[in-house]
């Protein structure tokens, strides 16, 4: 077993636990101006700052009225949102005829030229819908970043032509069905990209897909939730000029070294990958070491908030 410092996401401390920075606005589609009424993402009937970026992707929500577009059940089929009550769907794949739709919105903030970013999201084939079979599964669904709009305001709007490529998307088909999988990875961006796109960007012949029943399809749905993209960063929130407050990697040794104004109150915490506190700690000290050896491998943050402000280190164990 070993230690060493992970390129992660940036963080912060939003007690009790850490939470990545998001740049994604409403990422799981909670925020509405009203319960989704109908299908499409019409006027009044899409997640706040989302649009169709191309053709008539869905918002489904716990609160419709419309068994349509409501949650867990609706058209295309069975599935409790991931996190929260809400998720989108969109057809990736159409038998053969190119036909795609894409949700887009427009990032809080643009992306930093040189700087790495984490991109994420989950995804679930949606199957066996009472209005709307969907009998195939494929791969290619992912995120694709762009420099210019193309939210569709009114219906039909400006066409989206295949990139055959995305910043982060899946190479193996998606064909899970029960549970949410999760699309992830890392990008270097090369743009100040202001907006960001979720879909199959590649062209039918790119994409590999898989019969997952007999009987006439209508291609391959996906729900998606759970949206983030996240600067990717070895520590944040030490002021330049107040180096009193820190926390530290040892990976020789296995141990944390954490650092704060001795005398005021300070609380650590532990989490692993999944935000879960595996150990929390209150001192006054102003110094303190940790040994991290014995934890399993996975990813870890450490996060150390004191008055002075929040130091966060993130890890991986080996």
């Amino acid at each position: 077993m070993g230690l060493s410092l992970l390129l992660g996401c940036l963080l912060f401390v939003a007690s009790p636990r850490c939470e990545a920075q998001n740049l994604v606005p409403n990422p799981s589609f909670e925020l509405k101006d009203t319960c989704p009424y109908t299908i499409g993402f019409q006027e009044g009937d899409r997640p706040q700052y989302w649009l169709s970026w191309l053709q008539s992707p869905e918002y489904f929500h716990d609160c419709a009225v419309n068994s349509l577009v409501s949650v867990p059940q609706n058209g295309w089929g069975y599935q409790n949102a991931w996190e929260g009550n809400a998720y989108v769907g969109m057809l990736a794949y159409s038998m053969g005829d190119d036909f795609r739709e894409y949700v887009g919105v427009e990032l809080i903030e643009p992306l930093v030229i040189g700087q790495q970013y984490s991109v994420r999201m989950r995804a679930n084939l949606a199957m066996d819908g009472d209005t709307w079979p969907s009998k195939v599964a494929c791969d290619r669904l992912g995120i694709l970043f762009t420099m210019q709009p193309n939210g569709w305001t009114e219906i039909p709007g400006p066409g989206f032509s295949f990139r055959n490529y995305a910043h982060v998307h899946s190479n193996v088909i998606l064909s899970d069905t029960a549970n949410w999988t999760l699309i992830s990875g890392s990008f270097t961006a090369d743009s100040a990209y202001h907006y960001l796109v979720i879909g199959n960007f590649f062209e039918d012949l790119l994409t590999d897909t898989l019969n997952m029943d007999s009987g006439p399809a209508a291609g391959a749905y996906y729900y998606v939730d759970s949206v983030s993209v996240s600067p990717e960063s070895t520590g944040v929130g030490v002021q330049e000029d107040d180096r009193s407050l820190g926390v530290f990697l040892d990976g020789a040794v296995g141990e944390l070294r954490l650092e704060w104004k001795v005398g005021q109150p300070a609380q650590i915490l532990l989490v692993d990958a999944t935000g879960r506190t595996v150990r929390s700690q209150h001192s006054a000290t102003g110094h303190m070491v940790w040994s991290v050896s014995d934890l399993m491998s996975g990813v870890y943050a450490v996060c150390l908030r004191a008055n002075e402000g929040t130091s966060i280190l993130r890890f991986v164990q080996h």
